[in-house]
């Protein structure tokens, strides 16, 4: 740790990458498992503000030429108290709620691209 890193900035960093080892092979299955055949394409995290942020594109071959990207707060406060397990869990059951109840039914923007926000 140098001396510019908190304590508290070293577990959040721990935590994060805990949960992005568990989260991408996770969701991964997820879609590969799900009835409209589901692909990964990418992850972002966003850790600003005292928040993690993550951003998943993905695609279904139920719907070529679409790309969805669902975005979601997993670590709030950046509280290292948080289940990175669970936080992966809540996060691929989400992004797959939003597909099925809301993001199939959207029409995609000119980029051909539905967004959770």
């Amino acid at each position: 740790m140098d001396e510019d890193t908190s304590p508290g900035e070293v577990e959040s960093r721990r935590w994060i990458s805990c949960f992005q080892q568990i989260v991408e092979p996770r969701l991964r299955d997820n879609l590969a498992a799900e009835e409209s055949c589901g692909s990964l394409q990418g992850m972002t995290l966003d850790d600003r503000n005292d928040e993690a942020w993550v951003s998943a594109r993905f695609s279904m071959a139920t719907h070529p030429g679409v790309t969805f990207v669902w975005k979601q707060r997993v670590m709030p406060d950046l509280s290292v108290d948080w289940d990175p397990q669970f936080a992966a869990m809540l996060f691929c059951t989400h992004l797959i709620e939003w597909f099925h109840t809301e993001a199939k039914r959207r029409t995609p923007g000119a980029d051909g691209t539905i967004r959770s926000s």
